[in-house]
């Protein structure tokens, strides 16, 4: 029998970016109202829009996240019959989508490297649909890395002296906690600039 193999690294990125487009699709339908919105707005938005500077959605895969969005019951899609041209299809975020968005939202990011993706479209969001949240998510996420910060330099100090790679395994403890550092200071900056 196999031995089984470990998700691979590159299954967790796709599942986080995944996650983080699908809510980034469910903000701009909750900015959109009761009203909805066709697809190719929603392209539109991803492509000449403050998003492009974070996400990039290909007009496939914009066309997948919706109906895996709308098979959770995260949104609906009606069709708005034209006359002289195609059928358009309207998609409207349903109560449990905005629940789902309102959660995901709240929540600060647990990795430093998921700051660059998923915090910034929750910030971006959080801007344009809660204004009266954002400091608390800021907040919130800087607790996060302060705690990051401090475990990393436990784990640096409890380095085994005997240890061979002792020097290496200081620079990588002193890169991460300079980056955490850096990701403290930007958060600080965003309260102080907002």
């Amino acid at each position: 029998m196999a031995a089984k193999r470990p998700a691979s690294r590159r299954g967790k990125a796709s599942t986080a970016q995944t996650r983080t487009a699908e809510h980034a699709l469910l903000g701009l339908l909750a900015e959109s109202g009761d009203d909805g919105v066709h697809g190719y707005d929603l392209i539109k938005r991803f492509a000449d829009g403050a998003l492009a500077d974070i996400i990039r959605i290909e007009p496939g895969m914009l066309y997948h996240h919706l109906k895996s969005m709308a098979t959770r019951g995260w949104l609906i899609t009606t069709v708005e019959r034209q006359a002289s041209r195609p059928d358009r299809q309207m998609h409207i975020i349903t109560d449990v989508g905005q629940a789902s968005l309102t959660t995901w939202l709240a929540e600060p990011v647990r990795a430093t490297r998921e700051l660059r993706l998923e915090f910034l479209v929750k910030l971006y969001l959080m801007e344009r649909l809660a204004p009266h949240q954002v400091d608390q998510l800021v907040e919130a996420q800087y607790s996060v890395i302060d705690n990051l910060i401090a475990s990393l330099e436990q784990q640096r100090n409890a380095l085994n002296s005997e240890d061979p790679d002792l020097p290496f395994r200081q620079h990588v403890h002193d890169l991460r906690i300079s980056q955490n550092r850096a990701a403290r200071q930007w958060l600080l900056d965003l309260q102080c600039n907002p």
